[in-house]
């Protein structure tokens, strides 16, 4: 894990400091390690005893392991966590072409190649629809998927909408310095994050130093290639438990959509779970909040 500064000037925070149980979060021990996917090493690190049940987490576009930094901890006295970096995100390597097939081939590479018994699926976002592909084409290798603000199906208008106007995020460009980089950091889709420590450590860990300068680490090839398959067939016909964690203000899962997957995924309301207050990035602008809903979840 990377260093980090106690004594830094934090944003909004009047004391320019970060609170002692997240400083303990992001330092707590993990293991790095690489599985092969095809050719592509797929960066992977690991939190407790590998004897335990394992917790899987899938980040979303443009992530990386390090976005769970603050919040796997809380769940490493009980489960053996796995964060992985798909392939052009975070620390893995590049391939020519992306797709939510491929993801859902890393997902299973790294199972099979830690040797992990149907684990626990945490997917955010994007993630969330690599999990309805593996979920489908790998039955037997997952126990249970827990969705993390992930709009896995729309309504049919909203879907039109959203294919005519899907966004093209710059990741190539390159800032003089790490300072300038961390400073142009913004979540997409654009939100406020009220622990600013959090979103700071986030951008910290997002970028590489290149010869243009410090760029961000994902591939800026990506959505060049990067292909979106309709999850209507592969959401109904999941046969491992499914739930859902969603933020209350998410700017994704608005409360027609939230209607729409409940509709298509018939999941009863005892397997949604609401954030009050947070946003599409809910792991992010409200932390504990997430850890407690999270625990629910896992407990029920």
């Amino acid at each position: 894990n990377i260093p980090y500064n106690r004594a830094m000037l934090i944003g909004k925070n009047p004391l320019g400091l970060a609170p002692e149980w997240f400083i303990n979060n992001i330092e707590y021990p993990s293991e790095q390690l690489s599985i092969d996917s095809s050719g592509v090493k797929i960066n992977v690190r690991t939190w407790g005893s590998s004897e335990k049940k394992c917790l899987l987490f899938l980040h979303g576009f443009n992530a990386h392991t390090h976005w769970w930094d603050h919040v796997i901890p809380e769940f490493a006295n009980d489960y053996f966590v796995v964060a992985m970096d798909f392939s052009g995100m975070g620390d893995s390597e590049h391939r020519e072409a992306y797709s939510q097939e491929t993801y859902a081939d890393e997902v299973k590479d790294v199972i099979e190649g830690l040797k992990l018994d149907k684990p626990i699926i945490v997917a955010h976002s994007m993630g969330g629809h690599v999990s309805m592909i593996f979920g489908n084409k790998y039955k037997d290798l997952c126990d249970e998927i827990i969705l993390v603000d992930s709009t896995i199906v729309l309504p049919p208008e909203k879907a039109k909408e959203m294919s005519s106007r899907r966004p093209t995020v710059r990741l190539g460009v390159a800032s003089p310095t790490r300072e300038d980089a961390i400073e142009r950091f913004r979540l997409m889709p654009p939100q406020p994050c009220e622990l600013d420590f959090v979103l700071k450590y986030v951008a910290e860990t997002s970028y590489r130093e290149t010869e243009e300068g410090w760029k961000l680490k994902s591939d800026p090839t990506i959505m060049k290639t990067y292909s979106y398959l309709d999850q209507h067939e592969n959401l109904t016909n999941l046969s491992c438990k499914l739930s859902l964690i969603y933020g209350q203000l998410s700017q994704l899962m608005t409360q027609e959509t939230l209607d729409y997957f409940k509709y298509v995924s018939g999941l009863s309301d005892d397997r949604l779970h609401m954030i009050p207050g947070a946003m599409h990035h809910l792991f992010l602008d409200k932390p504990k909040e997430f850890v407690d809903s999270l625990k629910q979840v896992l407990a029920s």
